[in-house]
């Protein structure tokens, strides 16, 4: 087992993303208020068309539910992202 440059820069790369995940999902947790300023300040739509698509049209009733359940979500997603991150460090080590 020497040292793995490849290895390690995977690993550093899917430890910024869920941990950037894992920030956002402790924002949403704790202060919705934080998180909704963070979401209008993106501004990131789903579809770029005009075009509206059974997904988009439906898709707000699922963002209200998320928001007023974020006490029960938040908890959810931080645990999902930290299992995802140790399971994949724990493949590419395997690698």
């Amino acid at each position: 087992m020497g040292f793995d440059i490849f290895n390690l820069l995977l690993s550093s790369m899917l430890f910024f993303l869920y941990g950037s995940i894992c920030v956002i999902a402790i924002i949403f947790t704790f202060s919705l208020d934080i998180y909704i300023k963070i979401d209008e300040m993106l501004k990131l739509d789903i579809l770029s068309t005009r075009i509206l698509t059974p997904l988009e049209i439906n898709i707000n009733w699922l963002d209200n539910w998320m928001k007023s359940h974020n006490k029960i979500l938040g908890p959810i997603l931080i645990l999902l992202s930290l299992i995802d991150l140790k399971l994949l460090v724990d493949i590419i080590n395997i690698l």
